[in-house]
C-alpha cells in the first residue's frame, strides 16, 4: 500500500483523537443546550378541578402525580381561616387551598425519602425514619423538622396547573 508501520499508528492515532475530540465537544453542547419546557421544574397542567377532586375521592383522599411528583389531596374548606394566618406569604399554596386542593411535594423534609400514603392510617408515612403527615402534609409524628413541602396551585378557568418550579416550605411543628 505504500504506507508504513509507523505512518499508519500516526494517522490512526490523529483519526481517533480527532473522533474523540468532535465526540467530546457534541457531548458538551448537548449538556449545555436548553432542554425542552415541561416535566418537573415548570408549570404542569392537571386537568379540570373537578376531575381531579373526582379522582381524589376514588383513590380514598390520595392523588399522585408522577409528572409532577407531588400528591394532591382535598383541603377541607372549614380549616381556610386557620390555613389564611398560617400560609398569609404563600400566595399560590393559599390559592390551591382556597379552590379546595393542596399538592404535596413527594419527599419527606427530614432526609429526602420518597413518602408513600398509608392505606391503614389514612396518613403519609415515610418509610425511612417513620416520620407522619396527615393528608394535608402537616406533622404528626417522628423526626422530620416541619410538615411536607408544598407547590403553588393555580386553577384558571377550572384548569389545575402546578407550579413544581418552585417549592415552599411546610408548616411548623404543631400547626394544625
Amino acid at each position: 500500500i505504500g504506507v508504513s508501520r509507523r505512518q499508519f499508528f500516526n494517522r490512526a492515532s490523529v483519526t481517533l483523537m480527532s473522533a474523540s475530540i468532535g465526540a467530546f465537544g457534541a457531548a458538551v453542547v448537548g449538556f449545555l443546550w436548553k432542554a425542552q419546557e415541561g416535566g418537573f421544574g415548570s408549570k404542569i397542567g392537571v386537568g379540570k378541578l373537578s376531575d381531579v377532586i373526582q379522582q381524589i375521592r376514588a383513590n380514598n383522599g390520595f392523588l399522585y402525580l408522577s409528572e409532577a411528583r407531588a400528591w394532591v389531596s382535598e383541603y377541607p374548606a372549614d380549616a381556610l381561616a386557620k390555613a389564611k394566618v398560617v400560609y398569609a406569604n404563600q400566595g399560590p399554596v393559599l390559592a390551591g387551598m382556597e379552590s379546595g386542593i393542596v399538592a404535596l411535594y413527594q419527599k419527606c423534609p427530614h432526609l429526602g425519602c420518597r413518602v408513600p400514603e398509608c392505606k391503614s392510617s389514612q396518613w403519609f408515612e415515610c418509610p425511612c425514619h417513620g416520620s407522619q403527615y396527615s393528608r394535608v402534609g402537616e406533622k404528626k409524628g417522628g423526626p422530620a423538622p416541619r410538615g411536607m413541602d408544598r407547590f403553588g396551585v393555580a386553577v384558571n378557568n377550572g384548569n389545575v396547573v402546578i407550579d413544581t418550579g418552585s417549592i415552599f416550605a411546610g408548616p411548623a411543628i404543631g400547626v394544625n
